[in-house]
């Protein structure tokens, strides 16, 4: 197909972006928001007959593996207008970005997805289960607040974002270093405000929703920052203190939380409120993936309990989109895998080894924590001796990752 791919140029293309922008349906109050997010990382575009007609943006990032960070893509945009849908433009654009972070150094790349399975064609694999809860806040356990919180909005994001980052990760969390997309969320969702508590001029901990219906909501959680548990019980008191006239809350539960313990009588909620308007729940969606970028890196931080070799041959179907001139070509090809304490990957086969044959997007699960070897050698491209998967398994110690940050 006639068209090219290349950076975005604000001036040649910013209107171009806004038309695919509203085109998708995004919700945005101010075109003001969207050249934010643009400028917040490094944008490319696919031109067709001199416009622009996909757009991709990635900004910076890490990711938390088992105490190590790396540096992470963070695909926070991806959108295409309507002269141009199921013609490709989105997948090489995506793959073109792909190439030019991993050449920046990056070691990983993640995105959300609209539906299951439109990424795998570009090497990404599915990330765990997030619990979203939805709960009246009047049913949480009584939670004091010793003091009255103070308000955030929007001129307030660059402070929001440090409490961000400062707050308590556990595996697999994502550090977005870009402020200016909080701003963007604020910006572009209906009534969006903040509160919680300063230190001085820093902000420690605060919770920042939005909601549709001011009076009863649902009012749904944007973040939740805070660096100790006891912070976090004083964030659902805050909650819990809108109980007087808010019906519902919505929340994506906190990776080490079950908020089931902070609910009084939550199966009794769930019925009585049952097809109501302010139904009580609980629902389940893995609606991010995440892939590998650079195989040497991610590999070398992994810390196995006992020791393993074996050859690993990766099929990465991202090569098929990439541009000719791509430095970068994916992780395909024959290697071997020595996993222990300390780990490390070469190119080759090594003779007498068990193989272990599988696509990027399902190692990359592996190696994330997010699914068993076993599990993958039924689901997905994941094939080698029963005797390698279950040392695979048995070897590897990780909690389910929790990104809590979403993009």
């Amino acid at each position: 197909m006639d068209g090219c791919i290349r950076p975005y140029v604000a001036k040649k293309d910013r209107t171009s972006v806004h038309r695919i922008w509203k085109e998708c349906g995004w919700p945005v109050d101010e075109e003001a928001a969207v050249d934010t997010l643009l400028r917040s990382g490094f944008s490319m575009v696919f031109e067709l007959k001199g416009a622009a007609e996909s757009f991709v943006t990635s900004v910076p990032a890490r990711l938390h593996y088992a105490g190590t960070q790396l540096d992470h893509a963070a695909i926070a945009a991806v959108a295409t207008g309507r002269v141009a849908r199921n013609l490709g433009t989105a997948s090489g654009t995506v793959a073109a970005i792909l190439s030019e972070e991993a050449a920046r150094g990056c070691s990983t790349a993640g995105l959300g997805v609209f539906e299951q399975g439109f990424y795998d064609r570009l090497g990404f694999g599915t990330g765990t289960y997030e619990h979203w809860i939805a709960f009246d806040p009047a049913w949480l356990i009584d939670l004091p607040v010793s003091k009255a919180p103070q308000r955030f909005d929007v001129k307030d994001f660059r402070g929001i974002h440090k409490a961000r980052l400062a707050r308590r990760k556990t595996h697999g969390a994502i550090d977005i270093l870009a402020p200016e997309l909080l701003k963007v969320d604020m910006m572009t969702r209906k009534n969006t405000f903040g509160l919680g508590y300063k230190k001085g001029n820093e902000i420690t901990h605060c919770v920042v929703m939005h909601c549709s219906e001011i009076a009863h909501g649902p009012y749904s959680v944007v973040c939740l920052a805070y660096r100790t548990l006891q912070q976090f019980r004083e964030l659902l008191g805050i909650i819990r203190g809108l109980s007087d006239q808010v019906r519902q809350v919505r929340l994506r539960e906190p990776g080490e939380i079950q908020m089931q313990d902070f609910l009084k009588k939550p199966f009794q909620l769930q019925a009585i409120s049952s097809k109501g308007s302010f139904e009580s729940l609980i629902k389940a969606v893995a609606y991010w993936q995440i892939r590998i970028l650079d195989l040497k890196k991610c590999i070398s931080v992994m810390k196995c309990i006992d020791r393993l070799e074996f050859n690993l041959i990766v099929e990465d179907p991202v090569t098929g989109f990439l541009p000719a001139k791509s430095v970068w070509k994916g992780c395909g090809g024959e290697y071997t895998v020595n996993l222990g304490s300390g780990s490390s990957v070469r190119k080759g086969l090594a003779p007498g080894l068990d193989t272990l044959n599988a696509a990027i997007g399902d190692f990359s699960r592996y190696w994330l924590g997010v699914q068993a070897a076993e599990v993958l050698n039924v689901t997905g491209r994941f094939d080698g001796p029963q005797r390698l998967l279950r040392k695979l398994d048995s070897i590897r110690s990780l909690p389910a990752p929790a990104p809590d940050w979403d993009y």
